[in-house]
């Protein structure tokens, strides 16, 4: 008790005796008092309250630190080596606040950078062992993270690489009995078609028209309940019990949209101390980097920098920061995205409420720039009945979820349990829905959107889709490996749903213009005067398949629409020709699956605003003046118009 008594008086001391530092250095009372004040609301330290709040670079306070202890203040450690325990993985990296370093004279050192408590605690002890101060040296936190990235690059990477289980992983493009089945499959359809086999086609055609009706169905279903974002308000909560929150965006060419980048992150409303925000870049990006470093970031972002060792993918950039985050929560978001600013808030809300089985949360994606031409409008239709219509049918079914490639809040420690993303699948994000399924936990889904541009030519747009069709195909594979196992994991339903909406995504992609064909040709038989029944009945029955289907997409989407997207447009009429571009995607991918199965087509990304200020993300309220008035109360924003600048 006396030496907590003690404790705690030296503590008094020294925030008295700092705070004079603080003034004598330039600082006002009133900065050192709102910082421990929204230290003592937020539960964060006083020292990061300092510095986010941009009153005193990191390296300035950690100076005065030294000064008040009599300490060595060292930002440039001279290392020989870092002397920790051989590297063992992610929970090591992501919470370290001092290191013990082998100085180049031979000497051990530890370099420590301590918060408020920790260096009262500090000074007390140096009372009693002043011989401490000759290997005790004071830096920023961000030396330290350098170090541990000097130290540990390489083998994070390459734990990023491996970090899923070789058997749920794409490295394998088909195993044993997957490759004897698909020769068989090639050779009995060649067979049929150059042999005698009227009747065995006729029974595969039959076969393939009821499967695709089936998926048309589950369309159906989803089109019953679907309906526009409703944004709902937020339950009161206290800044004291928010968690950190990491946030991990992936950056690869992305010099021009930099800007707009940390704008739209710079305005989540989310207390910026418990904020860790990763823009992670690969170490050869020198575009990117140079453009960051033109940037004073502020306190709550780092750049990462991920080695060349295995594939240049998103998963593995994303594995890699994994390793590194200090979040409880995190969530993935692209570089052009707009997220909502109160998105992090429903997300931690939602698991807060969902209970320890809810690992992921996916919030809707928005096209910004649905109004700039027919592939951009179609595209945000397309977006509209899978984020707003199927994926909550989905969800409300405990059904498992593809999930979107961006906005995907996760619990950290999950993440881990499962592998992580799979460095070598194209869709990363599809594969996690299904591997969080297979592991017993749940996926469900929040409203306040993310708002991010469509591809605006038909290069990029098709590269976009041959590399989401190939990682389709690649988690479709993978999860089929062991059928068995599989359904024993997510149940004979949910695995009957999850093999009937993906196979079918896939063949009706790769079938559709066979089936136009087929169609074309049945009725150009009919008129001609040709009366086989049999060819009569399965051309009519294809035709109601293929009319039903183009009908079931349009009423899942159309009935997702907000006012801006539907007016002045009828979508029904363009949807032939977008599932024909669907199909040539689809294709391409089917051919790289053989080629390029791990290639990573990027998809280049603009500035979506020429003016510099995000308006729909730091103030909603401002966009009554070109939406209607209810986007602006539910935070929806969608940008009427398309703009294309560099900054």
């Amino acid at each position: 008790m006396t030496l907590h008594l003690l404790f705690t008086q030296s503590f008094i001391k020294l925030c008295a005796a700092f705070s004079v530092r603080l003034v004598a250095a330039g600082l006002g009372k009133a900065d050192i008092i709102a910082a421990f004040a929204s230290a003592a609301r937020h539960n964060t330290s006083f020292n990061d309250e300092l510095v986010h709040k941009g009153a005193i670079s990191e390296a300035a306070l950690y100076r005065l630190w030294a000064e008040e202890t009599g300490l060595t203040y060292d930002d440039a450690p001279d290392a020989e080596e870092v002397l920790l325990r051989p590297f063992d993985g992610p929970a090591r990296l992501s919470s370290i606040r001092h290191i013990l370093i082998a100085g180049s004279k031979g000497q051990s050192l530890l370099y420590m950078a301590p918060d408020l408590r920790e260096l009262a605690m500090l000074k007390f002890y140096l009372r009693q062992y002043p011989e401490m101060r000759e290997r005790l040296r004071l830096c920023p936190p961000s030396v330290l993270v350098a170090l541990l990235h000097n130290r540990y690059g390489k083998a994070a990477a390459g734990r990023a690489q491996k970090m899923t289980p070789a058997h749920l992983s794409a490295s394998l493009v088909l195993n044993g009995w997957q490759g004897f089945c698909f020769a068989g499959l090639l050779i009995g359809l060649l067979w049929m078609f150059l042999t005698e086999g009227g009747f065995r086609l006729a029974f595969l055609y039959w076969g393939m028209t009821l499967f695709f009706f089936a998926c048309v169905t589950i369309r159906l279903l989803a089109a019953w309940n679907a309906r526009p974002l409703h944004i709902r308000p937020l339950a009161p909560y206290r800044l004291h019990d928010l968690p950190v929150y990491t946030v991990l965006v992936p950056l690869y060419k992305e010099a021009g949209i930099v800007r707009q980048l940390i704008q739209a992150l710079s305005a989540l409303n989310w207390p910026v101390a418990k904020l860790d925000i990763k823009l992670i870049c690969e170490a050869d990006d020198s575009e990117t980097l140079a453009a960051l470093s033109r940037h004073k970031l502020p306190a709550q972002f780092e750049v990462l920098k991920v080695p060349s060792i295995g594939p240049r993918t998103k998963p593995k950039a994303l594995n890699y920061a994994l390793q590194f985050a200090r979040g409880e929560y995190l969530v993935v978001y692209d570089a052009e995205d707009r997220p909502h600013r109160d998105q992090l808030l429903e997300a931690w809300q939602a698991f807060r409420r969902g209970g320890s089985d809810l690992a992921c949360l996916q919030a809707p994606l928005v096209i910004g720039n649905f109004n700039c031409n027919y592939l951009t409008r179609y595209f945000s239709f397309e977006y509209a009945g899978l984020f707003r219509g199927f994926l909550p049918w989905l969800s409300r079914r405990g059904a498992v979820m593809p999930l979107g490639g961006t906005s995907n809040h996760l619990r950290r420690k999950v993440l881990q349990k499962v592998g992580g993303w799979d460095s070598y699948n194209v869709t990363e994000d599809a594969d996690l829905g299904m591997r969080l399924a297979r592991f017993g936990y749940r996926v469900d889904v929040i409203n306040r959107p993310t708002t991010e541009d469509a591809p605006e030519n038909y290069k990029d747009w098709k590269t976009q889709r041959t590399r989401w069709f190939k990682g389709w195909m690649q988690t479709w594979l993978v999860h089929m490996r062991s059928p068995v196992q599989t359904c024993r994991q997510l149940g004979a339903a949910r695995f009957s749903l999850y093999l009937l909406y993906t196979t079918g995504l896939l063949l009706s992609a790769l079938l559709h213009p066979f089936m136009l064909v087929s169609l074309i040709w049945g009725i150009a038989l009919t008129i001609s005067g040709y009366h086989d029944q049999s060819v009569v009945a399965a051309v009519l029955f294809n035709g109601l398949n293929l009319l039903t289907a183009y009908l079931s997409f349009h009423l899942l989407c159309q009935k997702t629409l907000r006012y801006e997207e539907k007016r002045r447009y009828f979508y029904l009429w363009g949807v032939p020709l977008y599932w024909l571009l669907l199909s040539v995607a689809s294709w391409r991918a089917f051919y790289q699956m053989f080629t390029a199965p791990h290639h990573w087509e990027k998809t280049p990304h603009f500035p979506s605003r020429i003016e510099s200020g995000l308006k729909h993300v730091e103030d909603d309220r401002r966009t009554v003046q070109t939406l209607p008035a209810h986007y602006a109360q539910e935070g929806l924003i969608i940008r009427p118009d398309c703009h294309k600048t560099a900054i």
